[in-house]
């Protein structure tokens, strides 16, 4: 007679131990998912950022008139920026992946690398960058705000118009249209 009430007892606490094993192998690799998440993604957006600046010096190079559209425009995860007051573009995420060594700047070709700590245990702020304030001048139109975040399609183009640098060299003004 209690054999019955013995069998749904145990089957009860099997299912209870298989929830709370498949529980805790969840906790235990869900960080680990996301910090290779994080590093996919400042992979995928150094390409992003090479891409970039590869279209930004043949528009340059080829002169007035000249324009190149990126499509898509793919940020993910992070916040890409356009400073046209300081001819900067660059991309932030906050991470608890330890991609690099935190407080050191690492130039990689023309990006530069920065992994800083933030105020949370932990975490980090990185960062890769591109600077243009020597070599071209940048302008921003867009009808969105910088940062950007999403899909967007970006057209570079030349617009015929040169400035001085600090430097005293002559710069091209390159546009940069987000839509």
């Amino acid at each position: 007679m209690y054999k019955k009430g013995d069998i749904w007892i145990s089957a009860v606490l099997y299912m209870a131990l298989g929830i709370i094993v498949i529980a805790l192998i969840l906790a235990a690799s869900l960080p680990l998912i996301n910090k290779i998440k994080d590093r996919n993604t400042f992979s995928e957006t150094k390409k992003l950022l090479l891409a970039v600046d590869d279209t930004i010096k043949i528009v340059s190079r080829e002169g007035p008139g000249s324009q190149r559209e990126l499509s898509p425009l793919t940020i993910n995860k992070g916040q890409l920026f356009i400073d046209p007051q300081k001819d900067r573009i660059y991309w932030q995420l906050k991470t608890s992946a330890k991609i690099i060594e935190p407080g050191i700047s690492i130039q990689e070709g023309v990006l530069n690398l920065t992994f800083n700590p933030t105020v949370v245990k932990d975490e980090y702020l990185m960062t890769i960058s591109l600077d243009y304030s020597d070599d071209v001048d940048i302008n921003l139109n867009s009808a969105y705000k910088s940062p950007f975040v999403g899909h967007y399609t970006a057209l570079i183009s030349h617009t015929g118009q040169y400035v001085n640098s600090p430097l005293g060299n002559t710069m091209p003004v390159v546009l940069i249209t987000i839509s």
